[in-house]
């Protein structure tokens, strides 16, 4: 019996799965479960024993939905404990995650959100179970945004990609994959972050489940920097329009001309005018514009601003003084210093216009024109219209110049200065003339012996005294220098024939000059025969030549002095000689044939000078006679 009743049971199983899968489920079910209630009621009115269920089956065991919406249908079949089908009084379906999905009472399943739950039925105190899944399928992927989506260069953008099922519900692509276009324009990582390279259009896309999408990218660009380009280091009288345009450029980040921007040239801060104020930029990126310059002299500024760039750009311009409206006064009147030293009082000077105004911030510039210097100087006027720097004097004394230019050189004349450097004390003497000199001995020297004495930097320094000495003859002994450090002093010469030097040195020091000259003999005073022969023969010449010396007054030897010959016999050769350098001339006399004395005169004409040596000559002796001579005489 209880065989027969299982097999009835699985019968009515089969057909229930038949009846669903045929597509009348639910009135099926419906229809069953109404008429097992009738029959149930039938029975407890008529007082029959009511029977316990003790099993469910539920069918599908399992089913899953691909869409956010889908219905999934479950039907249930409750039997007793011999397999026979009862019909419920009470059906109860429910689902343990109510937030996957949801289930009404005719156990109709409606898909909520992704995942995984279990329905269940209740009948009798029995329960049924099945499992649900939830796992929609994407059939559609694209990327949220407009069709060309824009970001500025250097600036960073998340994008997100969705999908949507069947029935159109948005899913979330899980594992989707970026990848972008062009690397120089855009870049895009793995979490879809996109980034702006440079300006440019590119296509990224995206792929998920087997779906792609793509969008367009459009990197603007982004102004990152002002570059001055034509106008600057300008100047001009003020009030006055500069020579040439004021242009900038504008760059964007990665370096790019940025046209269409809007640029504003602000010139208030110096009461000037632009025209005109505001200009879009070129396909270049550049704006430009003519700037007339305010009232006040010194340099003016004009603003530079674009949107989106922090700080504005600042082009300076140089105002100048209105020529003849400005006055130039420098302070103080005299200046002194030491060569080579800074004068001890700063230079200044104070612009003003001619009403009294002064003229601040205006530009100055210092020129030392005699090899000075300036120093800690201003280069424009301050608050009060002052300008100062200190001037250390150049290494030349006397009087040196300085030049200040205020201003416009073209149009404003430059102030001139003076100073008058004095030398610094002497620390040098140098010999300037009278050296090498030749003179004749015990006379004055033609030229004086003049030295200088400098101090470190070469100038003359004057009132210095200088004591002259010499060894030989006079020399003015102690004479200071005069303005120029010069200081002369006349040497007569000793009386002594030769070199001779004289020394100049500076007293309190040991700093001294030598010079040199040349005494030369005076003229002729004497003639000496230097150890001539006293004696001779008769007609022959002496027996070695009669030298003579010719000497000064002070016995000096005198060269290149002519001596004449004469004798009283005999000749004299050469009849004349000049004189060495050791005053020494010479001649050879042959004596007269008569025995006696005879006479060498020697003589110089200018002046005359004559001395006479004797020579006593003997006869010479008798010839000999031949001895065949002797021999005839004696035979006959």
């Amino acid at each position: 019996m209880a065989r027969v009743r299982k097999v009835e049971w699985d019968s009515r199983i089969k057909l229930l799965a038949t009846i669903l899968s045929g597509g009348a489920a639910l009135v099926s079910i419906l229809s069953f479960v109404a008429g097992r209630r009738t029959a149930h009621a039938s029975d407890s009115a008529a007082g029959l024993e009511v029977v316990e269920v003790t099993r469910i089956a539920l069918s599908p065991l399992a089913d899953t939905a691909r869409s956010l919406g889908d219905t999934l249908h479950f039907a249930t079949v409750a039997a007793d404990a011999h397999g026979q089908v009862l019909h419920a009084a009470s059906v109860h379906w429910t689902v343990d995650n109510p937030t996957i999905a949801h289930v009404d009472t005719a156990g109709q399943v409606v898909a909520l959100a992704p995942g995984v739950t279990t329905v269940m039925v209740a009948i009798g105190g029995r329960t049924g179970r099945a499992r649900v899944v939830v796992q929609p399928r994407m059939t559609e992927l694209t990327i949220i945004g407009d069709s060309v989506i824009p970001i500025a260069e250097g600036t960073k953008l998340e994008l997100r990609a969705m999908g949507a099922d069947a029935r159109g519900n948005w899913l979330d692509p899980v594992d989707a994959v970026w990848s972008g276009g062009d690397a120089e324009v855009a870049l895009i990582d793995t979490a879809g972050t996109l980034q702006g390279v440079a300006p440019g259009l590119t296509t990224i896309s995206v792929a998920a489940a087997g779906l792609s999408a793509e969008r367009k990218i459009l990197v603007t660009p982004v102004p990152a920097s002002l570059t001055l380009t034509a106008g600057a280091d300008q100047r001009a009288a003020a009030r006055q329009k500069l020579p040439g345009a004021v242009a900038v450029q504008v760059v964007s980040r990665s370096g790019r001309p940025v046209p269409g921007v809007h640029v504003t040239f602000d010139p208030s801060a110096s009461g000037g005018q632009v025209e005109p104020p505001y200009v879009t930029t070129d396909s270049l990126g550049v704006a430009a514009t003519r700037w007339t310059l305010g009232p006040t002299a010194g340099r003016q500024r004009l603003a530079v601003e674009v949107a989106g760039i922090d700080s504005a750009m600042l082009v300076t311009a140089e105002a100048d003084p209105t020529p003849g409206n400005t006055v130039i006064v420098a302070r103080p009147d005299s200046l002194v210093a030491e060569v080579g030293t800074v004068i001890a009082d700063a230079v200044a000077i104070q612009v003003t216009d001619t009403s009294g105004m002064v003229l601040a911030d205006v530009p100055v510039t210092w020129t030392a024109l005699d090899g000075g210097s300036f120093s800690q100087a201003s280069a424009r006027t301050d608050s009060v219209g002052m300008a100062q720097a200190h001037w250390q004097v150049g290494p030349k004394a006397g009087r040196q110049r300085a030049r200040v230019q205020v201003g416009n050189p073209r149009t404003i004349p430059p102030v001139e200065l003076s100073a008058c450097a004095t030398p610094g004390p002497a620390t040098a003497l140098r010999l300037v003339s009278g050296d090498e000199q030749r003179g004749v001995v015990s006379l004055t020297l033609a030229r004086a012996v003049v030295v200088r004495a400098l101090d470190s930097l070469g100038n003359g320094v004057g009132g210095v005294p200088i004591r002259f000495a010499s060894h030989s003859g006079e020399i003015d002994s102690v004479v200071r220098t005069d303005s120029a450090g010069r200081a002369g002093a006349r040497w007569t010469l000793g009386k002594m024939a030769g070199g001779v030097r004289a020394v100049a040195r500076m007293e309190g020091t040991r700093d001294s000059v030598v010079t040199t000259a040349t005494a030369k003999p005076g003229r002729a005073r004497s003639i000496a025969f230097v150890a001539a022969p006293a004696s001779g023969t008769a007609g022959k010449p002496l027996s070695k030549s009669v030298r003579m010396v010719v000497r000064d007054q002070f016995g000096n030897a005198v060269p290149n002095a002519t001596v004449r010959f004469t004798v009283s016999g005999g000749s004299a050769s050469p009849r004349s000689g000049v004189s060495d350098a050791s005053g020494a001339v010479w001649t050879k006399w042959t004596l007269g044939t008569r025995a006696g004395s005879q006479v060498l005169t020697a003589s110089v004409t200018a002046p005359a000078v004559k001395a006479s040596h004797t020579v006593k000559a003997s006869a010479p002796p008798a010839p000999k006679t031949p001895v065949s001579t002797k021999r005839r005489t004696a035979k006959k």
